[in-house]
C-alpha cells in the first residue's frame, strides 16, 4: 500500500493530507482528540477501490491551529485543497464538519456519511444527546490534564461494544506515535460540539447521506434515528449492534462493506 505525501498541495500552510489508492475520490475526515491515524485498520481495502484522502483537521496530528475555529473556516481550509468532487465521509465532530460541507457546498460533495455524528452533540428537549456539563468538564480536563483527559475520552468512546478491551487497545496503539493535538484546538472543537445544531439544515440537504450509528454508543444515543428521518427522510441508516462509538475498529469488515455498498449504489 503507497501512502503519497501532498504537502505541496496546502491552503495558508494550515492543513497537509495523505493521499492512497486509485479511484473515485474518498475524504476521510477524524473526530475531536484524535487524527486521521484511526483510521488506519480501513485504508488497505478501502484504498483497494477508491482515491481515498486522509486529513488531518487544523490543531491535530503535525497541523498547525486555525486563528478562527469556525465550521466555516474549517471548511475554507479544506476545501482549498481537497478534490472538486468527492464522497465525504466523517466520524464524530468529522461527520459535524462533513455534513456543514455537504449543506453549504453540495457540488463538491457526491455522498455524504456520517459515522456516529450527531448534527447538535448536545441534548435539548427530546433531543438525545451528551449533557452539556460533560463537554464543559472536559473543557476543564483539557485546561489541566490534557493527557489524562485524552485517555479518559479514548476509553469512553468504547465503553459498551462486544469488544470493549480490543477497542481501547487498537485506538491507543493507533495514536500512540502521533504528535499530540494543540490544546487550543481540542478546546476549540468542544467549543463547536457544545453549541453547533445543524438540525433545521440538515432537512434541506441535496446529496445523498448515509447515517452510521452504534448501537451502544454513549456519545450518540440511538435516540434520535426516527428524528433524523423526520427530519429527511431521504436519510438512509445502518445500525452497528455490536459497536459503540467506534464502529470501524469494533466490527470494520462489516464498516468497510458497507461504506462500498453505498458508495457504490
Amino acid at each position: 500500500m503507497s501512502i503519497e505525501h501532498k504537502n505541496n498541495v496546502q491552503v495558508n500552510q494550515q492543513v497537509s493530507y495523505k493521499v492512497i489508492g486509485s479511484g473515485k475520490n474518498l475524504v476521510l475526515i477524524h473526530g475531536w482528540g484524535v487524527n486521521s491515524a484511526v483510521w488506519l485498520p480501513i485504508i488497505e481495502q478501502l484504498s483497494e477501490h477508491y482515491c481515498v484522502y486522509l486529513v488531518d483537521l487544523p490543531g491535530f496530528g503535525e497541523q498547525p491551529e486555525l486563528t478562527d475555529y469556525s465550521l466555516a473556516s474549517i471548511t475554507e481550509t479544506l476545501l482549498g485543497k481537497l478534490p472538486q468532487n468527492a464522497v465525504w465521509c466523517g466520524w464524530s465532530l468529522g461527520g459535524l464538519i462533513a455534513t456543514y460541507v455537504a449543506l453549504h457546498f453540495p457540488e463538491r460533495v457526491e455522498k455524504l456519511i456520517q459515522v456516529c455524528a450527531s448534527l447538535k452533540f448536545v441534548e435539548q428537549g427530546q433531543w438525545s444527546g451528551v449533557k452539556k456539563e460533560v463537554f464543559e468538564a472536559f473543557k476543564v480536563g483539557v485546561t489541566k490534564q490534557p493527557k489524562k483527559t485524552l485517555n479518559r475520552f479514548l476509553s469512553l468512546q468504547s465503553m459498551g461494544s462486544d469488544s470493549v478491551k480490543t477497542d481501547i487497545a487498537t485506538i491507543k496503539s493507533l495514536l500512540v506515535d502521533q504528535t499530540e493535538p494543540k490544546q487550543s484546538a481540542l478546546i476549540a472543537g468542544l467549543d463547536l460540539l457544545n453549541e453547533v445544531d445543524l438540525r433545521t439544515e440538515f432537512s434541506e440537504l441535496a446529496v445523498p447521506c448515509l447515517s452510521i450509528f452504534g448501537e451502544k454508543d454513549s456519545l450518540v444515543p440511538m435516540g434520535n434515528v426516527t428524528t433524523l428521518l423526520e427530519l429527511n427522510p431521504s436519510n438512509q441508516q445502518v445500525i452497528f449492534e455490536r459497536s459503540s462509538h467506534m464502529p470501524f475498529i469494533s466490527e470494520s469488515n462489516l464498516f468497510k462493506a458497507t461504506l462500498i455498498d453505498f458508495i457504490e449504489r
